[in-house]
């Protein structure tokens, strides 16, 4: 599998992906050619690789046979959040909760662990690249052909939600997948406890900001991702568990949330609604008693089509009968979905598992 980073729009560095690519054997052939030269790249305290020096490799620094230790001294901008690790395949952020970032209850919301996942894929790509003027850090190659990464999916798996002052590490890397798609996948951790906590993964295709439509990827980035994906391959979450179809809602629908308005506000650096604004609209239609007595387990998004800011967007939910294994677990379908006098357009469609949390109620009162 293969992750990378944000919507059809952005590019979750959460920064999105790819579209079709060289062979393997030229990334696998680039890797090969900077094997061996990665110790002196290597930070003396940890073994890990300072964000201050960049993994990417350069268009030009590749074109002229640079080493691993060479572009990992690049003059890019460091970035004190976190740092490179795992021979510059992987990076990790640790992050306090703050008081704004949490619930009644004390604990973060599935809204704040998505923002969390989405920044620490940023800066991943400024560790990489550096910033840019303009849109989330991306590499050379991208910027100079107008390309950007777009999210399709992202599903996270939280086993439990940490609280106000803890202090979480995540840990993100991506890779290609398949011939016209990459992923990102994250792994988040308690840092005081050592408990992992949850588990996400995402699939992104690469969009043309002119065009606005799909795009290849060139060969170049693909020899890139190739040499800075992690082998043999990693996967946030077992294959066979990602990537279900997520069920049509009937209409007229079980329930109808009320209607949002995408604001200047929910606006990201590529000019689009965020990634995660429409999660917080999707929870709309979840019944008051479910968020009472269940807390949120997973949640699985199929980005279909952006909206722009001002534009009206409907909120409409359906209870699923799913066999939940006798857990007492919760499933609910949600569409998002923009009218206008041309018809109705479906923006994102998600599926919510809820399992039982006993005092919770107590708790929100």
């Amino acid at each position: 599998m293969s992750c990378l980073t944000g919507p059809l729009q952005q590019s979750f560095g959460f920064i999105p992906s790819s579209s079709v690519a060289a062979p393997r054997s030229q990334g696998w052939n680039v890797r090969q050619h900077y094997k061996g030269q990665i110790s002196t790249a290597q930070t003396a305290q940890s073994g890990n690789f300072s964000c201050a020096a960049s993994a990417a490799l350069t268009e030009q620094a590749l074109s002229n046979g640079a080493g691993r230790e060479q572009m990992l001294g690049l003059a890019q901008e460091a970035c004190a959040a976190g740092h490179l690790s795992e021979n510059g395949t992987a990076f990790l952020e640790e992050h306090r909760i703050r008081g704004y970032e949490v619930g009644p209850d004390q604990q973060t919301t599935i809204v704040t662990m998505a923002n969390l996942l989405q920044e620490v894929a940023g800066n991943h790509a400024v560790a990489l690249w550096g910033r840019t003027d303009a849109g989330y850090a991306t590499d050379p190659i991208m910027v100079d052909r107008h390309l950007i990464f777009a999210a399709t999916r992202i599903q996270i798996r939280m086993i439990k939600y940490p609280k106000w002052g803890d202090l979480v590490q995540i840990e993100t890397w991506f890779q290609e997948e398949g011939r016209i798609t990459a992923c990102r996948n994250w792994i988040i951790r308690n840092v005081t406890t050592k408990e992992e906590i949850g588990r996400a993964t995402s699939s992104w295709v690469m969009l043309n900001t002119l065009t606005r439509r799909l795009a290849k990827m060139p060969e170049e980035m693909r020899a890139k991702m190739e040499y800075l994906a992690p082998h043999p391959s990693r996967n946030s979450l077992p294959p066979s568990e990602i990537r279900k179809k997520i069920p049509d809602i009937s209409m007229p629908p079980e329930i109808e949330g009320p209607v949002q308005v995408a604001r200047r506000s929910d606006m990201d650096m590529n000019g689009h609604i965020n990634n995660v604004t429409y999660l917080g609209w999707a929870l709309e239609t979840v019944p008051a008693d479910v968020y009472l007595n269940y807390s949120l387990h997973e949640v699985e998004i199929d980005y279909k089509s952006e909206c722009m800011a001002g534009q009206t967007v409907e909120s409409l939910g359906s209870h699923v009968d799913e066999d939940a294994n006798g857990s007492g677990m919760l499933r609910f379908v949600h569409l998002l979905r923009r009218c206008d006098e041309s018809g109705c357009y479906e923006l994102v469609r998600a599926r919510t598992t809820w399992r039982p949390e006993y005092g919770k109620q107590q708790l929100m009162h």
